[in-house]
């Protein structure tokens, strides 16, 4: 898993508003889990890429991911996974896929393990998650 500061924060911001109590299990997972920690790309790669997807908000998300050279973007946000002229740039570069979709293609999970995780929070995230250490 890759990550950037600037998603890592707009996670936070999102559950600080929506969902207060899943904040401390979200700090939780990123602390027990490994991922690369990558950089937010320049205010100057972002002006020069402000087309890349509909939503300029997300060039940021984009980039990184780029630059990070990841085998795939998994998001849900509909302005970097839609499948037309809009994200077409982006699908040069990378393999976008929302979650349901890269674990059933990429990672080989069944209908009825999807269904299982459907709707989780993190407080039901699997112990070794939350209980190992990153290192």
């Amino acid at each position: 898993m890759v990550l950037c500061p600037l998603v890592i924060e707009d996670a936070r911001r999102h559950l600080k508003k929506s969902f207060p109590d899943q904040l401390a299990w979200f700090e939780r997972f990123l602390e027990r889990t490994e991922y690369e920690l990558v950089e937010n790309p320049s205010r100057a790669e972002i002006e020069a890429n402000k087309t890349l997807v509909r939503d300029l908000s997300d060039v940021p998300v984009a980039l990184a991911a780029i630059a990070a050279r990841v085998d795939y973007l998994v998001s849900t946000d509909k302005d970097l996974t839609a499948e037309d002229e809009t994200t077409a740039e982006l699908r040069r570069h990378l393999k976008v896929r929302i979650p349901g979709t890269f674990l059933r293609e990429v990672m080989g999970w069944r209908s009825e393990q999807l269904e299982a995780i459907r709707y989780r929070n993190w407080r039901e995230m699997p112990d070794e998650i939350t209980r190992n250490p990153r290192r």
